[in-house]
């Protein structure tokens, strides 16, 4: 009988590659050699006599061919998996996949993760922080959480929370500095990172408001960086209210002006349509929906 299918090894390794267009990046997660990766695409692209990517010296990319094919694999790969782990599940360990950004993953989710723990002792998350924009579609991940505008195509979407911008600094800088007539900290620094370094900038043009005489700017690589440092006063930064409400709260950061302006993009919970979610899986989004409710007033 003619073999209508290809190797399984192939389409997981195919999968894995198309999610990351690395042959690299595919082999560290497999576990395996990037020869052994490019081994297994050249034969599944063998036995279905096209190209699935592109390749160059540089790197590779996914094919209009690849990308259909990846939007058809992918999730019947997760469904296969999706069945071995419900009848397989009964007193076994249980995981999750989950890809953020590494900003929401250090100052939202991460602090949380023992209270998840805690109540569902039997389960795994796996927490995958990149800012790059992997797509959930062609991927292994159960849940993506983005910051972004919808639609998202091929993903079911829930907003998570509501996030602002506004410009904040230590109480003890804020009593160190005088103010500028806008309230601005004459003479301190904005610390800044590359995701959001156009925030204050934006901030002050949807307010009216101009930009501080001589700014000087502290970039750092990532933006919980910014937050610390702005915590220790080096300088005030803008605050995505989302990822800092609870520093506000308790105070120890404080706002340097009433004028709040909704951030151009938002937060998402996504998930892929039309797959559904394992019981581990439907338990995490039911609990991260939960944390993300705005506190009682």
């Amino acid at each position: 009988m003619l073999r209508e299918t290809p190797n399984l090894d192939w389409l997981r390794v195919f999968a894995e590659t198309a999610a990351t267009e690395s042959f690299a990046l595919a082999a560290t997660r497999l576990n395996v050699t990037p020869g052994a990766v490019s081994q297994r695409i050249k034969a599944l692209e063998a036995f279905l006599q096209i190209d699935l990517f592109q390749r160059y010296a540089q790197g590779v990319k996914l094919t209009e061919a690849g990308k259909r094919y990846a939007q058809r694999v992918s999730p019947a790969l997760d469904q296969l998996v999706t069945a071995t782990r419900e009848i397989t599940s009964a007193g076994s360990a249980k995981s999750v996949r989950v890809t953020i950004l590494p900003s929401l993953a250090q100052l939202w989710l991460g602090p949380r993760m023992e209270q998840f723990h805690a109540l569902e002792t039997n389960t795994t998350v796996e927490i995958w922080a990149d800012p790059t924009i992997i797509d959930l579609r062609t991927s292994n991940f159960d849940i993506a959480i983005r910051y972004g505008k919808p639609p998202f195509p091929g993903c079911d979407y829930r907003e998570l929370f509501f996030d602002e911008l506004v410009p904040v600094a230590s109480p003890k800088l804020i009593e160190t500095l005088e103010r500028d007539d806008q309230g601005l900290l004459i003479g301190a620094s904005l610390m800044l990172d590359p995701y959001w370094e156009h925030d204050f900038a934006d901030w002050l043009d949807r307010t009216g408001l101009t930009p501080p005489r001589a700014l000087k700017t502290q970039t750092f690589s990532l933006y919980a960086m910014t937050v610390d440092a702005t915590l220790q006063g080096r300088g005030f930064t803008i605050g995505h209210t989302a990822l800092i409400g609870e520093l506000l709260r308790t105070g120890e950061l404080q706002t340097l002006s009433d004028r709040r302006v909704p951030s151009k993009n938002q937060f998402y919970l996504l998930t892929k349509s039309a797959i559904p979610l394992s019981t581990a899986a439907e338990t995490f989004v039911a609990w991260l929906l939960e944390q993300a409710r705005p506190p009682a007033a």
